[in-house]
């Protein structure tokens, strides 16, 4: 019985390793280290959002997955204009609960880099779970944000493994 189930766990570990799925990875580019990899699947979002470096104010940029796993910008929220805002972007906006909303971008990203600072308190969001990535890496360093395959046993140990080193 025995060898049964160690002939079954060998062939799902072989099996794991042709399997792919589709990725959101955070990397931290100066030590060429992941920090964190996300599952994604068309249509999930995800949040960046910081504080305004002359305005100081929040602003947020709102990314899509589209059905090829780019990444899409699709609105960007922030409380007033001031240096470096873009009188518009996109197709709509909106002004609601003292935030203007510029929808309906779709800029394809197909890499993100963000310089992350403590004082602009770079964060980010996904599914409803907020990481602080000025916590994350040093004052100044960056961080790039992109899509992958990778297989599903590379994906297991990423959101295992590498959460303990």
């Amino acid at each position: 019985m025995k060898k049964f189930i160690f002939i079954g766990l060998i062939l799902l570990l072989l099996l794991s390793a042709f399997i792919n799925v589709s990725v959101l990875t955070l990397e931290h580019f100066q030590e060429d280290k992941i920090i964190m990899t996300f599952k994604i699947a068309q249509k999930d979002e995800f949040i960046v959002k910081w504080i305004h470096s002359v305005e100081l104010t929040p602003w947020e940029e709102i990314f899509r997955i589209d059905s090829e796993n780019n990444i899409i910008l699709d609105r960007t929220r922030f409380q007033q204009f001031g240096a470096g805002v873009p009188d518009f972007a996109g197709k709509t906006v909106e002004i609601k609960d003292g935030y203007i909303t510029y929808g309906e971008i779709n800029q394809k990203i197909p890499l993100l880099p963000y310089g992350i600072s403590s004082f602009a308190k770079h964060t980010f969001i996904f599914k409803e779970n907020e990481y602080e990535l000025y916590k994350m890496v040093p004052d100044g360093d960056r961080i790039n944000i992109y899509t992958e395959k990778i297989s599903l046993i590379k994906y297991l140990y990423r959101k295992i493994i590498l959460r303990f080193i």
